[in-house]
This record gives structure tokens, sequence and C-alpha cells, in this order.
């Protein structure tokens, strides 16, 4: 199995500005930090509240919920005060009209460090979010931020996103069910799922659950893959011939987790990708385009036992750099990626005795910026 963890903010040219707003996923935590600007904020939203808007040290978030629901803003930062500004807008609607006044201010408050109160705000599917953070002229504090978001139904009932894929059409058959679900909440998550076991069933199926029929007894590869949510592989997982309902659970994208990239190799002390990486790369372009907010690092590790060399460091930059520059030719943005050698700075076995140790120090992993 081969989770992939990068849920991301990928640095805008300047996200002080509402049009270099960077669009966060609901119910997941980031870091955020000032540039510490000192220039006058030209964006035209001193004219919605009384709270004083000294300077442009501004940060810029954007929210589009997929459904009717709530939402919060979850903040804890070590800044004496912070100002927050949440504007509605049309679907259509972008941050032109924040400036024409045309949009609506949903809330506008000063919230200090020791303020345990979090408002509400009722969202909406066919609306735009725009989230301005303003700390004081100059200064660079960091934020630990959360948007939390809460999808319901019409008549205010919590909202489980599902969607069943029914294929077993013979009743008095054998049924495989697989079924997807939030680690965290154990609510259904829509997945893409390819299955590779038997021509019977073999095939790319999307759905929370999804039901097939099936009278043999197989192993299957499944690749599964959900926006906002690692993405899975599991080898030889068993079926039966009987009917059988498996739940896979899926955990949602964190910031600044870490996580090997497995089944990726090089020719020796060279960065050359050898053709065997292929569907481990592949895996990650897929990923990367499933989720476009996402934005990661590629860190470079070598075994050197000499100790921690400057050719040891150029290489792993390079070999790091090699796996950047494919997912540029699969049509990834490349200001969503950046290239690292850490060398043998962080090896995991630190005097490696055998062959599997010295392996795993040659490795390449990837990281949230």
């Amino acid at each position: 199995m081969v989770l992939f963890c990068l849920n991301v903010l990928f640095a805008q040219k300047d996200f002080t500005m509402c049009a270099g707003n960077i669009s966060i996923s609901p119910n997941v935590s980031y870091q955020l930090k000032f540039k510490g600007k000192i220039g006058k904020d030209k964006s035209g939203i001193q004219s919605y509240c009384n709270l004083p808007i000294a300077s442009n040290n501004l940060i810029w978030l954007q929210f589009n919920p997929p459904h009717d629901g709530q939402m919060n803003l979850e903040i804890s930062s070590y800044v004496d005060s912070l100002i927050i500004f949440v504007f509605e807008t049309n679907a259509t609607e972008y941050c032109p009209s924040i400036a024409s006044k045309k949009a609506l201010l949903v809330s506008c408050e000063n919230r200090g460090a020791g303020d345990t109160v979090v408002p509400t705000y009722n969202c909406f599917t066919n609306k735009n979010y725009y989230i301005a953070l303003h700390a004081q002229k100059g200064k660079t504090p960091l934020l630990d931020l959360k948007l939390n978001y809460i999808p319901l139904t019409s008549d205010g009932r919590l909202l489980k996103d599902s969607l069943l894929l029914n294929l077993a059409y013979n009743r008095s058959a054998p049924v495989y069910g697989i079924h997807f679900r939030d680690e965290l909440t154990g609510f259904p998550v829509i997945a893409k799922l390819s299955l590779v076991a038997s021509s019977l069933i073999d095939g790319s199926y999307r759905g929370s659950d999804i039901l097939v029929n099936n009278q043999r007894k197989l192993k299957a590869t499944l690749r599964i893959d959900a926006e906002g949510y690692y993405s899975r592989d599991i080898f030889n997982h068993p079926i039966s011939s009987t009917t059988q309902h498996d739940t896979i659970y899926l955990n949602p994208i964190t910031h600044g987790a870490i996580t090997k990239l497995d089944d990726i190799y090089f020719a020796g002390g060279l960065a050359i990708i050898l053709d065997e990486s292929m569907p481990r790369l592949k895996r990650l372009k897929d990923f990367l385009l499933l989720n476009p907010s996402i934005s990661i690092e590629v860190q470079g590790h070598v075994n050197d036992e000499g100790g921690n060399s400057l050719s040891s460091q150029r290489l792993s930059k390079k070999r790091a750099k090699r796996i950047v520059d494919y997912l540029i030719s699969c049509g990834i943005e490349q200001e969503r990626l950046s290239a690292v050698g850490l060398g043998n700075t962080k090896p995991i076995f630190a005097n490696p005795e055998t062959e599997e140790q010295k392996e795993a120090n040659r490795r390449v992993e990837v990281k949230i910026k």
C-alpha cells in the first residue's frame, strides 16, 4: 500500500491580494504565514466595516462548498489581534465584485489570541466564499487554520455524500461489495476504483458503494483515488466465491506529512530513473491531477557511508529534480512542484549494516510544502 499525503497551500506569487487567493479544502489543517506587508491595502475591504485595516498585510483564501451547509474558521495563533473578513459572491463573480462593493459581507470580526467563541456561518453550493485575514502592519505571525465544514440537507440534517453503483444484476448470484468510508468520520466517500482480478469483474468504477456479481475465488489489485484523500493501493486482496462485503477506510489529506514514494529506482550512482519506477510515478501523477489544489516537495535521499558529502547532496537533488521534470512533462504545473536533495542528512539507519538497511536509506519522499 502506498499513501500520498499531499494536501497543501501552494504558494501563489502574492496571496496578499484577492486575485492571488489560495483555494483551501474543508476540514483540513493548514499552517499560514503572513508576508509582513507594509503598503496600503487597495482591495476596498475597508469600506465593508469599521475595523482598522492599516496595511495590505493580508492572506486571501477561497472556498466553494460542494453542498449547502455550515462553516466556521478554527484559528490558533500567537498574534494578539487578527481581523477576519468573510465575503460571499455568486458562483460566477470573483474578486472584482468585492472591490466594487457588490459582495455580501458575511462576517467582520476582530479575533484575539484568547478568544474561544467561533462564529458559524451558513454557506451555499452556488456561492464563492473569500476569506481575508489581516495582521498588524509588518508582522509575520504563523497561523494554524482549519475551515470546518458540515454539509446539510434542505431540512438541516447532516448530508452524507454517497453514490451507489449497483452492477449486481443477477440477484441469485453471489455479490462482491466494496464500500469507501472516511477514516475519521465514518461517512461515505465517493472514490474511483481500479479493480484487476478477473475479466469478469475487472474495470474502473466510481462510487462510495460498489456492488458486482462474482462467483470465483480471486486475488485482486485495488487502486483507490478520491479527491481530498490519500491514494491507496492494495495488492493480493482476497475475494471469495461467496457474497462478501469489504469496507475500505480512506484518510483525509493533512498538511505537513511526509511519505515514502515506494518502488522508485535509479541507475547506480546516477540520476537516471529506471523503467521499473514508471507505474509508481504514474500513480503520483494521477494523484496530483485528481487534487489540483495540492503542491508537493520531492525529497531525495542517498546512502553515503562516508557521511554527507557534497556529491551525495548533489546526486539526491538531481534525482528529486528528475521526478519533478517527469511530472511537469505529464502536465502538472511547475509552480506546484519543488525538489530538494537531503543527501545522507536524514538516514533511516544511521549505521546501516545490511544491504536492506542501505537500500532503505536510498529513498524518495514527498512532503507538503
